[in-house]
């Protein structure tokens, strides 16, 4: 250290001396950004409850020792205070009388580390409970963490203190009148901040609002008022009071039915314009509505002459026989509490009854019900059209079906057809039993073939044959024919065959499957068969 001191002046870097200050403020500086206090911007507590104001240092590094935090109010009336304080070792402490070590408290207390001398107590959760919320506890509230080494670091909170309103609605009875007039109010008492009141109606009104001081300090009482001119439409109608607050989930609806007081509205009802000389038992009814209730009823005339007849039961004048005494006005007059109404109902009497107006009743009847028994026989007539086109349909499916589907029937197997060498074209015809329609043919074991008739057999001409006659075939319904040779036989023969193969040709044409069951040839049709069966079976 000598030889240090020793040392000239000249021979030290004279920047060396003003870098370490300012490397330490760099360090510090950077210390004091990487710790951070993580804190509710906002934080809403309602008067009378319990609200916690949390402060939080992040991050929580092992290195970084907490040496105090301190929770203070800087816009309070009497300036800046400290709220509270807590200190590792020392503990926390409330300087302020308000809100005081009576109604605050610190929520955690971090963890012991144990270093040096005694046991100190690192907070880094600095949370403050505040108890028993007043309106003068709201406010901007700051929370400062000073660390080692790292510096201090603050953040702020809004303390807002909120109060939830009572409403209530109620309707206010007023009597009819031409000036409008409150005829509801709805109170919104003890909130803070002040509530939002307004009126959902279908009637035309205006209304009108105050605000006074509530029951508890900081609070204020909204009143709302429905004005209108109170007619006697208006009595019975429900009006809405609707109040909004930032403490409701939802808005608060109070309904409200209106009571207007108006005198009697009067109206007769009862006279059928068929009042005739003899008629009895006829009646004239006095319809009131009123608020309140009417008082009393008085029956009256224009003429000043009542008949003796008629009896007054209230709001019923009840005629035992109709004279001429009726021919005149009646009055009826109601009385409530509010006022008087009356209404007027002329009488005409007639020498005999009124058919005119009875047909005319009759007719409206009549028309009602023809027209109920047209409705009734147009909705059957739709209903059996509408099932007989459903009918159809499924009636037409079903053969749609029935044509693309199988045949029902199962045809018989084709025979094969057979082949056989050309013979020499020995031309022969058949009588005309061949046109005949066949018969099964019957055999019976016990009757010798000399008595029963035997199936004919026919036999091709030979070569040898050609210049003798020809055997035919027959039927069982004819004999054999002797057709004697030469040319003239030979003719008809070909004639014959020549009808036939047109008959081919058009059994062919109508009836493609007789083509596939019938032979090649009319030769194939007798080779090799016992007797002669028609192609018709085969159809």
């Amino acid at each position: 250290m000598a030889r240090a001191t020793a040392l000239p002046p000249s021979r030290l870097s004279p920047p060396t001396l003003p870098l370490l200050p300012l490397l330490l403020l760099l360090l510090r500086e950077t210390g004091a950004q990487d710790v951070r206090v993580r804190v509710a911007a906002e934080v809403r507590g309602r008067l009378g409850d319990t609200v916690e104001l949390p402060c939080h240092l992040l991050p929580p590094a092992p290195e970084v020792r907490v040496s105090q935090v301190t929770w203070l109010r800087p816009d309070a009336p009497e300036g800046s205070q400290n709220v509270a304080v807590f200190h590792p070792t020392y503990g926390p402490s409330f300087p302020s009388p308000q809100p005081g070590k009576e109604r605050l408290s610190f929520v955690s207390a971090g963890q012991s580390t144990g270093a040096g001398q005694g046991t100190e107590m690192e907070l880094r959760d600095a949370t403050l409970a505040l108890r028993g919320l007043t309106v003068e506890d709201e406010g901007n509230y700051t929370c400062d963490f000073a660390t080692f080494p790292r510096g201090t670091s603050r953040g702020v909170t809004w303390l807002r203190v909120i109060a939830k309103p009572q409403n209530d609605a109620k309707a206010q009875e007023v009597t009819l009148s031409l000036e409008p007039v409150p005829v509801a109010r709805c109170v919104s008492s003890g909130g803070r901040p002040p509530a939002r009141v307004s009126w959902l109606s279908s009637l035309d009104g205006e209304t009108k609002e105050t605000q006074t001081s509530g029951p508890l300090p900081g609070t204020v009482t909204v009143t709302s008022r429905f004005i209108l001119v109170p007619l006697g439409r208006a009595d019975g109608v429900e009006i809405t009071c609707k109040v909004e607050h930032e403490s409701f989930e939802e808005p608060d609806l109070k309904p409200v039915i209106l009571s207007v007081r108006y005198p009697p509205e009067v109206s007769i009802s009862g006279y059928d314009d068929n009042w005739y000389i003899g008629r009895s038992e006829a009646t004239l009814n006095c319809d009131v509505r009123s608020k309140p209730e009417p008082t009393g009823y008085d029956w009256s005339t224009t003429s000043g002459v009542f008949p003796a007849s008629a009896v007054a039961q209230g709001p019923k004048l009840i005629v035992h026989s109709v004279d001429r005494l009726f021919n005149t006005t009646f009055i009826c007059t109601v009385t409530n509490a509010v006022g008087t109404g009356h209404a007027e109902q002329m009488v005409l009497v007639r020498e005999t009854p009124n058919t005119a107006g009875a047909g005319a009743t009759g007719g409206i009847i009549g028309g009602i019900i023809a027209a109920i028994i047209a409705t009734a026989v147009a909705a059957t007539g739709i209903l059996i059209c509408r099932q007989q086109k459903k009918e159809q349909r499924l009636q037409g499916a079903e053969e749609e079906e029935d044509l693309e589907g199988p045949p029902s029937y199962k045809p018989p197997t084709p025979k094969a057809k057979l082949e056989e060498p050309e013979m020499p074209s020995q031309l022969f015809t058949l009588g005309a039993s061949e046109h005949s329609p066949l018969k099964t043919p019957y055999f019976d074991a016990g009757v010798s073939c000399t008595e029963q008739e035997m199936p004919r057999y026919h036999e091709l001409p030979t070569l040898e044959e050609r210049s003798g006659p020809l055997l035919l075939g027959a039927t069982s319904l004819g004999s054999p024919i002797l057709v004697p040779p030469g040319p003239p036989a030979v003719e008809r023969v070909s004639l014959d065959l020549e009808e036939e193969e047109e008959e081919e040709d058009y059994l062919d044409k109508i009836n493609p499957i007789y083509d596939a069951l019938s032979y090649s040839s009319p030769s194939d049709s007798y080779q090799g068969k016992g007797f002669v069966m028609s192609r018709a079976m085969y159809v």
